[in-house]
This record gives structure tokens, C-alpha cells and sequence, in this order.
């Protein structure tokens, strides 16, 4: 469930309009994270944004973060203090494989209303170091700005330390924000505004990333990525080498045209899931937004060429070069680049086992080596058995 409410304050000279994005975690019915971005903010690119965190259920802690990962996300950790009546609101970085670490260099404020009473867990939140933190940034203008949230439940931790440790959580996952209708309003304190007004305002869906969909497309376009470029574009080149018959190049071109379909389709899941969880610009999707497109226009266009010039003259074309040096090239790249992938985990992605890792170097080692050897190899062989 989401929505976007709209308010109209009547404490300013002219109505002002607040408008206020409502984020509920699927199955948390009980917990709401909200977030509002005035006016002046979106219009200048800097200054405060506004987000609240609230819960009618008993946490241990709960997060609401910008990022679509753990790793370099800028998270809010809210628990009980000391007391039992207030909240701590703990600024923290995301790093990878670790519990989030506290920063110090954080600039937030809690505001008025936050607290616990009655058993409703608010915490209401100026932040002034939300647009750029260390690892990332916001772009205000997006339609579709990930979130990452977590819930812990349990008996709450009422303490003030701002570092205090965490257990695990018991759920966590991403939403998709759009900071356009989140945008609006000049005060100070929105949620103020905003909890003395009826909820009948007009709503929008707020969308959300389901984290089990994510996690069978990564491992589908893992395994098909992984199987295209360690195992079939190297085995089926080496064709060439090892099978002397003058038909091979006809197996060869079938084998590697099917490899290449494989390809686009593993692309176009990880595509689909770099923009649900705004990793499009990340490294990893960049790279294979270089590898597979060359592939597909010129690697066949390459191949099929210097097929053409063969049947004619018997001999070699510059095509035969480009398409054979191209193709190593690429398939290097590829399998450089299913290692980086790797390491694009943490929320939204299952951290890949290290045995995975460990089976996925140990592979690609011994298919590269041997690869490298035929290559190098068997001309030497054969140049030497037509020289004697």
C-alpha cells in the first residue's frame, strides 16, 4: 500500500502546498516511512529533505535508507532510548558484508511529534546531508529513487548510543520513490502539517521492488552469463583449433549464434533488473552494456564476411583478424566482468556465497588457461609436423 498525500497549510500567508510520499512495506502493515522534499530544496538542489519513520508494532529497530543496496546506501536506524519514551534516530553508512556504520558527519535534525506513545514509534526527520553523502547522491528530479527499509522485531534496545549494534533484520527490501510527487511545501516541520489532517487526499501508487523477483532474475542472469561467457563462446572457438574438418566452421557458426541469443536474453534480464534497482549506472551493467551490444553487431557480421572472402580465395581477410581478436577481447571482458558481478550485492540481492565465487574462478581459470594454451599451442604442433 502507498500514497501521496497533498495538504494545504494554513499558517503561511498563502496556501502552501505539502506533499508528502507514503511508503508501507508489503506485509508490515503497521510501519510507514514517508518522505517530503519542500519546494525550495527541488527548485535550488540543495538544502534539508524531510522523512518520517513510523510503526504501531513493537521493533527492536527499523531503517529507512537512499540507496538501492546496503553497500553505499545513507541509512536512518530508529530505536527506543534510554528512556522508553523517545526515539534515537542513528545516521549510518552501509559497507559491505558488515552492519552499517555510524556516521558522525551526518546533519539531521529530530523534529516535534517524534517519540513513542501509546505505543506508536515516530520519529520525525530533517536531514541537511541527504542530496550528497559519502558513497552517493540524490537526484531529486527522479521519478523512481530507490529506497532501501529493514525491520527488526523484538524487544526494543532503549539506548542513546548512536553506535549501538544491531542484530540482523527480519525483513528488508527497496521502493521506488517518485521525488517529483514527494515535492512541495515550505515548512519546517511537514509531518506536524500533515498528522492534524484526515488521510482522504488523492494517492498514488508507490512502487515496490519485490526482492524475491530480483532474486531469480539475478541468479537467472548470473548462471546464463556465466555459461555464455566462461564455457560456450571460449569452447565453441576452440572448435576451430581442435577439429580439423572442413564443416566445423557451419557447427561453429551454429553453436556461437545460439550462445549469442543466450546472450541478449541474459542481458536483457540484467538490464531489467539494473533499472529496478537503480544500478544502471554502476560499472558492472555499463560494461556489459559495451560487451554484448559489440557481440551482436559485429562479431556475426565479422564471421560471415570472412566466410564469404574463404569460399573465394581460400585465404584470410582483415575480417578474419577483427573477428577473432574482437572476439577474445570480448569474452575477457565478459568474464571480468560476471567476476564484478559479484560483487553487486547486499539489500535487494542475496550476498553471493564464497564457495559460488570460489567454483566461478576456479572454472574460469582452468577454461582460460586451456584456452590459451590450444591457441598457442597447436599452430606451434602443427607447424612443426608440416616442417619435418
Amino acid at each position: 500500500m502507498a500514497k501521496t498525500y497533498i495538504y494545504f497549510s494554513l499558517f503561511t500567508p498563502l496556501f502552501t502546498l505539502v506533499q508528502l510520499q507514503i511508503f508501507v512495506p508489503p506485509g508490515h502493515n503497521g510501519i510507514t516511512y514517508t518522505v517530503n522534499i519542500p519546494q525550495a530544496t527541488a527548485s535550488s538542489g540543495s538544502g534539508p529533505i524531510f522523512f518520517q519513520l513510523k510503526s504501531t508494532n513493537e521493533l527492536q529497530w527499523f531503517a529507512w535508507g537512499q540507496g538501492s543496496r546496503m553497500q553505499g546506501a545513507n541509512i536512518f536506524i530508529v530505536y527506543a532510548s534510554s528512556d522508553g519514551n523517545n526515539v534515537t534516530v542513528s545516521p549510518r553508512l552501509g559497507v559491505e558484508h558488515v552492519m552499517p556504520l555510524y556516521n558522525s558527519k551526518a546533519q539531521l535534525s529530530v523534529l516535534n511529534g517524534s517519540g513513542i506513545n501509546n505505543g506508536i514509534i515516530t520519529a520525525n526527520i530533517r536531514c541537511d546531508s541527504c542530496i550528497t553523502w559519502p558513497g552517493g547522491s540524490e537526484d531529486l528530479s527522479s521519478s523512481s529513487s530507490p529506497w532501501v527499509w529493514a525491520v527488526k522485531y523484538g524487544s526494543p534496545l532503549n539506548t542513546n548510543n548512536l553506535a549501538a549494534s544491531i542484530n540482523i533484520h527480519d525483513a528488508e527490501g527497496i521502493a521506488a520513490i517518485d521525488l517529483q510527487q514527494a515535492t512541495g511545501g515550505t515548512s519546517d516541520n511537514p509531518f506536524a502539517t500533515s498528522n492534524n489532517m484526515n488521510s482522504s487526499s488523492p494517492s498514488h501508487p508507490i512502487s515496490t521492488i519485490s526482492t524475491g523477483s530480483v532474486e531469480k532474475r539475478r541468479k537467472a542472469h548470473a548462471i546464463i552469463m556465466i555459461l555464455v561467457f566462461v564455457i560456450f563462446f571460449p569452447l565453441f572457438a576452440l572448435m576451430l583449433h581442435i577439429i580439423p574438418h572442413e564443416t566445423i566452421v557451419y557447427v561453429h557458426a551454429s553453436f556461437q549464434l545460439f550462445t549469442l541469443a543466450l546472450a541478449i536474453a541474459g542481458f536483457g534480464i540484467g538490464i531489467s533488473m539494473a533499472r529496478s534497482l537503480g544500478f544502471i549506472r554502476m560499472y558492472h551493467p555499463i560494461i556489459g552494456m559495451v560487451t554484448v551490444p559489440c557481440l551482436i553487431l559485429f562479431q556475426p557480421a565479422m564471421g560471415f564476411l570472412q566466410h564469404r572472402y574463404f569460399q573465394k580465395t581460400g585465404g584470410k581477410s582483415v575480417f578474419a583478424y577483427l573477428h577473432r581478436w574482437l572476439g577474445r577481447c570480448l569474452i575477457i571482458l565478459g568474464v571480468i566482468n560476471a567476476g564484478l558481478g559479484f560483487r553487486l550485492t547486499g539489500v535487494g540481492l542475496s550476498i553471493a556465497p564464497v564457495g559460488a565465487v570460489i567454483a566461478y574462478s576456479v572454472v574460469a581459470g582452468i577454461i582460460g588457461l586451456g584456452y590459451a594454451l590450444i591457441v598457442v599451442l597447436l599452430p606451434l604442433r602443427r607447424r612443426r609436423i608440416s616442417s619435418s
